[in-house]
């Protein structure tokens, strides 16, 4: 049930060793709150990005006569990651005041009921499942099912446009030996500079693109300053969960303990420091029939205790939460872990505090640019 704990941590405040025998770095509150806050400035400013960026390229390919567009080729660096704070692995549990409010929130989607609508607009449900959900813009969905409605007549045409000529046959090349079961890397493809209105917004927002040479002899074009990936990819799923494991051993065997003590069998937590209660909740109260794997091992889902009534699968959800948090409110698991947790993450991340803060300031920078090109049209 448990695995073996790791390693003693050092005491807080941490202390951070500066390169070339400098003088060691204190992490403080201060710089958790400050890198916290560029990170989340990040993450919203990237997606005020993504929605401005489709609004200068629809501008542009109206110009080209197209009154329908396919929003999700309107942004070319994807859909950023949402980031509104450290939290760490047992966050996920929910406090016994969110397990009293909406439980683990599965019934939130997975029913239609009044009560299930008005959570959904409820400001501390989504603040609790903000990142899980993501980001997205609904109406994207109803565009996109507009577009494809035009035929492919339209389509086509509107690819060609928003790519450019050449650019477009590259990508019909490729997928084409996709589709046909090929290696696209295999054949004699050379990638074709950025064109159409594509080029025409990023060079608005970034810049003139850029072309990277490959050892292989190979190239691509790039997007200049236009990867604002969260600076969290630097470090790895379940890492600073490893660290702080030591701290929360005992806990964590308490926790597990008193889950079993309630019926619940025997639970685990995984390397990243999650429990399965997702799929425990949707597979066991709401019939989900979609299998899950971890790589080619299919995922086994726990099954309720034997008595367990699941007559009413919202209510079940209820009791199933408030059992959760108060395991893991009586165990001791949420004595500290955030504020661990944080300060782990910010210990991994400060040696690049100031590319962090040199990063918002370009996604500043971009969105600007951006915004004075509409203004100015």
């Amino acid at each position: 049930m448990r695995r073996t704990a790791l390693l003693p941590l050092l005491a807080l405040p941490l202390v951070l060793t500066a390169c070339g025998g400098e003088e060691p770095i204190e992490v403080t509150d201060e710089d958790i709150e400050a890198i916290e806050q560029s990170i989340v400035n990040i993450s919203t400013l990237s997606w005020e990005l993504v929605q401005v960026e489709s609004r200068v390229a629809s501008m542009c390919m109206q110009d080209e006569g197209f009154t329908v567009h396919d929003p999700i080729a309107l942004f070319g660096n994807g859909i950023p990651n949402r980031f509104t704070g450290f939290a760490s692995p047992y966050a996920r549990i929910p406090t016994v005041e969110q397990a009293e409010k909406f439980a683990f929130g599965k019934w939130v989607t997975w029913t239609d009921t009044d009560a299930a609508l008005t959570m959904r607009e409820d400001a501390d449900y989504l603040a609790a499942h903000a990142e899980e959900q993501g980001f997205w813009e609904p109406a994207w969905d109803a565009e996109h099912e507009e577009f494809k409605a035009q035929g492919e007549d339209y389509t086509t045409a509107w690819e060609q446009a928003w790519m450019g000529a050449e650019r477009y046959e590259y990508q019909q090349a490729f997928s084409d030996a996709m589709d046909a079961g090929q290696d696209p890397m295999e054949l004699d493809l050379e990638q074709p500079p950025y064109g159409g209105c594509e080029l025409e917004t990023i060079k608005v927002i970034y810049g003139e693109p850029e072309q990277v040479e490959f050892d292989d002899g190979t190239s691509a074009w790039t997007v200049p300053g236009g990867d604002n990936e969260s600076p969290l990819v630097g470090v790895g799923d379940g890492e600073i969960y490893g660290e702080m494991l030591a701290d929360y051993a005992d806990e964590e065997d308490e926790f597990l303990v008193c889950l079993a003590d309630r019926g619940y069998g025997e639970w685990e937590f995984d390397e990243m420091g999650w429990l399965d209660t997702d799929q425990y909740i949707t597979v066991n109260l709401y019939g989900d029939e979609s299998i899950v794997y971890e790589g080619d091992e299919r995922v086994e889902v726990a099954e309720l205790p034997d008595d367990f009534d699941t007559g009413d699968p919202v209510a079940a959800e209820f009791a199933i939460a408030l059992d959760f948090a108060r395991c893991a409110e009586d165990s001791g698991l949420r004595n500290g872990s955030e504020e661990l947790y944080a300060r782990l993450y910010v210990e991994k991340l400060m040696p690049g505090q100031t590319e962090i803060y040199t990063q918002e300031q370009a996604v500043k920078d971009q969105l600007a640019r951006a915004q004075d090109y509409i203004e100015g049209a």
